[in-house]
């Protein structure tokens, strides 16, 4: 599509009844113009007819962060508070974008809501959306105001060594904005959230989509307390050790701790409980079964988006009917296929390379 009829779809999407003289003043078009982008998108199949109905096929919606992420790899110990030398490697970052990315690179229609401005980052991030497939033209555009940046220093062992991040844009998502996207979500597969978004719009969001599946992802010690309000309505959540204990306030010293913290989350309605746990796999627990999966053999490069990966592997595999034992399996060979790529999302993922991946253990 065509830069305009972007900018109508989105139009459309906010008032599906608007009319032609109206797109036309609030795009500064002659009516006569608007009705021919009207007429190629319902050419294209995008519109159904007169009526401006989107003609779209099921979505899944990740409600998250995207930002830019550059990340710093050390070629030896590292030194605090001294230059360390090494290589530095800029990513499209952001836990929502990247679970988002896993969704389209599995061949999943997904669109993501994110706060994104319009600095070189900003352009930088919806240049490589639209290469890739994955729509963001329901995210927040800020004007005069820098997109997300994360910034991570790994260690000798490729392994996140200190993060920091300048995420301030994510608090100008507000209520009278996600308000406008609830025809949106009621209408999407599933909902993916993340706890970079605002408390009060993951919980409005919540609250207002008491049906659909909701899969969360923590993100973050210092963010994971977000997430409190909204145990009840989530249909599968996905944290990792110290998520699990600010969440349950239940401390994890031995593996046995871990049905605890299980027991916690369901009684407070979680229905699937995944807890990530670096090398030493995944604890995953619901009604029917609970167990342990060990990692898989991989050539770690970068574990940035392990986790991310994971997640998007859980909403793949559980969409397709999957048991949670199994979800967990292919979202396993997921995060192994993604730390053996410099890149937070390892641009190879297809539903078969992770087939042959589990086939080959």
């Amino acid at each position: 599509m065509t830069k305009r009829e972007l900018e109508i779809l989105q139009l459309l999407k906010q008032n599906p009844l608007i009319s032609q003289q109206e797109l036309a003043d609030l795009l500064h078009l002659k009516r006569s113009s608007v009705a021919v982008h009207l007429g190629n998108l319902v050419k294209k199949g995008v519109l159904k007819g007169k009526g401006y109905i989107i003609n779209e096929e099921p979505y899944i919606i990740v409600l998250g962060g995207a930002n830019i992420d550059i990340v710093g790899f050390s070629k030896q110990p590292l030194k605090i508070k001294d230059s360390n030398q090494g290589t530095l490697k800029i990513s499209m970052g952001g836990v929502g974008r990247n679970i988002a990315e896993n969704l389209v690179r599995l061949g999943l229609h997904t669109k993501l809501i994110s706060v994104i401005g319009n600095d070189a980052h900003g352009k930088q991030l919806a240049a490589h959306s639209q290469n890739i497939g994955l729509d963001i033209n329901d995210s927040l555009f800020l004007k005069n105001h820098p997109s997300s940046v994360h910034i991570a220093i790994m260690d000798e062992d490729n392994d996140m060594a200190l993060g920091l991040s300048a995420m301030d844009c994510y608090e100008e998502m507000n209520l009278a904005f996600i308000k406008k996207k609830d025809t949106l979500l009621a209408q999407a597969k599933c909902i993916v959230l993340d706890t970079n978004i605002p408390k009060v719009i993951l919980d409005y969001t919540a609250q207002n989509n008491p049906k659909s599946k909701l899969f969360l992802d923590a993100v973050a010690g210092s963010k994971a307390n977000r997430a409190k309000d909204l145990l009840k309505y989530l249909y599968t959540l996905k944290v990792n050790a110290i998520e699990a204990e600010i969440l349950s306030n239940i401390s994890i010293s031995k593996d046995s701790d871990l049905p605890k913290i299980a027991t916690f989350f369901h009684a407070k309605g979680v229905k699937n409980v995944c807890v990530t746990l670096g090398s030493k796999g995944v604890f995953y627990s619901n009604a029917k079964s609970q167990g342990f999966i060990k990692p898989f053999k991989a050539t770690i490069v970068n574990t940035n988006g392990a986790g991310d990966a994971f997640t998007g592997g859980i909403v793949y595999a559980d969409l397709l009917g999957k048991s949670l034992k199994e979800s967990c399996l292919f979202a396993m060979g997921c995060a192994s296929l993604a730390v053996s790529h410099e890149d937070n999302v390892n641009p190879s993922l297809q539903p078969q390379i992770v087939k042959n991946i589990l086939n080959n253990i």
